[in-house]
């Protein structure tokens, strides 16, 4: 069963598609793919990626975000901001390939954070 979002995007290249009066044939040529491809995209049973989404976004002269309207996504609506050096620290961290590694540095994280917070309370 295809995906909610893959739906809504797959809606919208149609709808902006037919608003500019191309085909599925024109769209597809423009991205190197079939008009049958352009079918699957549109009806949401074959996901978009990152790459054609921004073909699509281009050709059809919008905004890549408009291809996401409707999509309710709302654990991506909130980002958390990190300073550049915890920004660091998590692409860091990311590239630690051994589970024990990483639970070790979140408990050594944990109890300075905790340390400090007692230190900061007495």
């Amino acid at each position: 069963m295809p995906d909610p979002v893959d739906i809504i995007v797959g809606h919208n290249i149609r709808q902006l598609r037919a608003l500019r009066r191309v085909s599925q044939l024109e769209l597809g040529e423009a991205l190197g793919l079939t008009f049958q491809q352009i079918q699957k995209y549109e009806k949401g049973t074959n996901r978009v990626s990152a790459s054609k989404l921004h073909q699509i976004a281009v050709f059809l002269d919008v905004e890549i975000s408009v291809l996401f309207e409707g999509a309710d996504m709302p654990q991506f609506g909130s980002r958390i901001e990190l300073s550049p050096d915890a920004y660091a620290l998590a692409l860091s961290y990311d590239k630690l390939n051994s589970p024990a590694g990483k639970e070790a540095v979140k408990t050594i994280l944990t109890l300075i954070s905790t340390g400090q917070a007692a230190e900061n309370a007495a």
